[in-house]
């Protein structure tokens, strides 16, 4: 078997494989990376699903406890005998509801009258001498410049206490709603403290048993909810002023500022995206913060963005398992390749082996292994073409052995075939180096001889067939050779004419006493080997 012959068939059935293979890998990692994208899209709507209408009830709290008989009798007169019933009022609230961390009632003026809290699992009505004054609270002003039946969402912060972030963080979503007497004069407001920790909470644990990482972004780019938790709350605890999405994840960033959904890959990962409004009502509700300029519905809803990211270190795991299996198998195919190709090429290069086998014994003797007949008269023509097209000449010889009859009669064939086989090397050892001549037996005791690209003179020839008859009379056995001589294209210009010229000739030798050479054409004695 060849080995180029291997190569030349393996390379490019080997390449085809491998760009077959990785059309199959780019489609798997694909596909593995639409399965992610998926994800991160279901992951989104999912964490949207846990926000939305979480906090329709405390608005419908808030409204009510506005709306309150003994509030509004409070509000009429001025009566503080119906403050210790607004408290209870506001402790059965916060009691069955178990998310407020605190409900107050607030004044015209921006100070607590009544103020219920849930403080390490107990409800407390503040006593009047700790109430305080909140006049300095953003809410306060915002909520007091409402009309009746309208709502204030507070932006999610954390808890302050005299100045400081209360430890550990308590998030909290303020909801307020104006309060009025009978003659519709503003007198204060009610304003509920939402504990939006559980909120979070349900949001994180989301996150726990996939690749999905829940974020919850406020308008102004801060993290609510962020993949660690010391990214979350820049814009209240010290330090942290830096962890904001334009400053860790500008691209993103900059996309949902113009598209309230989608998805966007980044170098460090993928995120799913949704704009959400975590309290709609029927009511007029409104915010301070979170505006979108483009809402042409209600640009005074609190917004957040909610994202499910998805690290790139994700995608990059979910491409491994069909780089491993698809590289596995391509080895494994590579080495099935091999061995068919090697197979093929040994099958192929054993039939041509054969074939050519069969041609060399279609055109050999088999005795004494030189050209038979036919690859003689095949050759003679070949010889005649290229002579014709160089105008040069050639000698066509045809050889007989004298006296052949009597050994093999007298001493057997096997005798016989010793002497056409010593014949037959005299003639291999007398063609001329370099040169196209070609011995040949046509069968019997018949040789033929060519000699190619002759001089002009043909001395040569005739001293290389007097060589040939001495060293075949030199043999052990009693046999010369009779050779008839046709020159091309003196005596013939096609096969059949140097034959027939070459074979009278010979028949002369023969006639003319053996032994000898006779050149076609020749009338007078032959040339006797010397």
């Amino acid at each position: 078997m060849s080995g180029r012959g291997f190569w030349r068939l393996y390379l490019p059935l080997a390449l085809g494989l491998v760009a077959l293979l990785v059309l199959v890998w780019g489609w798997s990692v694909r596909q593995m990376h639409r399965e992610l994208d998926e994800t991160a899209r279901a992951g989104v709507d999912e964490l949207v699903r846990l926000i939305e209408n979480k906090l329709d009830h405390v608005a419908i709290d808030t409204l009510t406890l506005a709306r309150q008989h003994i509030v509004q009798r409070y509000l009429d007169t001025d009566d503080r005998e119906w403050l210790p019933l607004i408290a209870a009022e506001l402790a059965n609230r916060i009691h069955y509801a178990r998310r407020y961390q605190k409900i107050r009632l607030i004044d015209e003026t921006g100070h607590e009258v009544v103020r219920v809290e849930s403080l390490a699992g107990e409800i407390l009505t503040i006593p009047e001498e700790e109430l305080q004054d909140k006049t300095d609270r953003y809410y306060v002003e915002a909520t007091l410049g409402l009309e009746p039946g309208e709502l204030y969402v507070s932006p999610l912060d954390l808890s302050i206490e005299n100045g400081e972030v209360l430890l550990p963080f308590l998030p909290l979503l303020r909801v307020g709603t104006p309060v009025f007497d009978s003659a519709g004069r503003g007198r204060g407001m009610i304003v509920i403290s939402y504990r939006a920790g559980h909120l979070l909470e349900r949001l994180e644990d989301f996150g726990r048993a996939g690749p999905i990482r829940p974020m919850l972004i406020n308008c102004a780019g801060y993290w609510l909810l962020a993949p660690q938790r010391e990214m979350a709350w820049g814009f209240m605890v010290e330090g942290r002023a830096e962890q904001r999405m334009q400053v860790r994840y500008p691209e993103a960033w900059a996309r949902m500022q113009h598209h309230p959904l989608g998805l966007i890959r980044t170098a460090d990962g993928t995120f799913a995206y949704r704009d959400v409004v975590p309290l709609q009502s029927s009511y007029p509700v409104y915010s301070a913060l979170c505006a979108r300029r483009d809402d042409s519905v209600s640009p005074n809803l609190l917004r957040w963005h909610v994202a499910a990211f998805i690290a790139r270190e994700r995608y990059v795991r979910a491409a491994l398992t069909p780089t491993l299996v698809i590289a596995g198998l391509g080895v494994l195919l590579l080495l099935v390749l091999a061995l068919a190709v090697h197979a093929t090429v040994a099958l192929r290069a054993d039939r041509r082996a054969r074939i050519d086998r069969l041609q060399r014994q279609a055109r050999t003797d088999a005795l004494t292994g030189l050209a038979n007949r036919t690859a003689f008269e095949e050759r003679t023509d070949l010889e005649i073409a290229r002579a014709a097209r160089h105008h040069r000449r050639f000698a066509l010889c045809l050889l007989d052995l004298d006296g052949f009859k009597a050994v093999n009669d007298s001493q057997g064939h096997l005798v016989g075939d010793e002497v056409l086989r010593f014949v037959a090397a005299v003639l291999v050892r007398h063609l001329r180096t370099g040169s196209d001549d070609l011995a040949s037996r046509f069968g019997g005791d018949e040789f033929g001889l060519l000699l190619c690209e002759l001089p002009e003179e043909i001395e040569q020839v005739q001293t290389i067939l007097a060589d040939l008859c001495r060293r075949i009379a030199a043999g052990d056995w009693g046999v010369t050779v009779s050779i008839g001589v046709a020159l091309y294209p003196d005596h013939a210009t096609n096969r059949v004419g140097l034959l027939r010229a070459a074979d009278v000739a010979m028949y002369r030798a023969k006639e003319r006493g053996k032994n000898c050479i006779v050149l076609a054409g020749e009338h007078d004695q032959g040339a006797p080997a010397r």
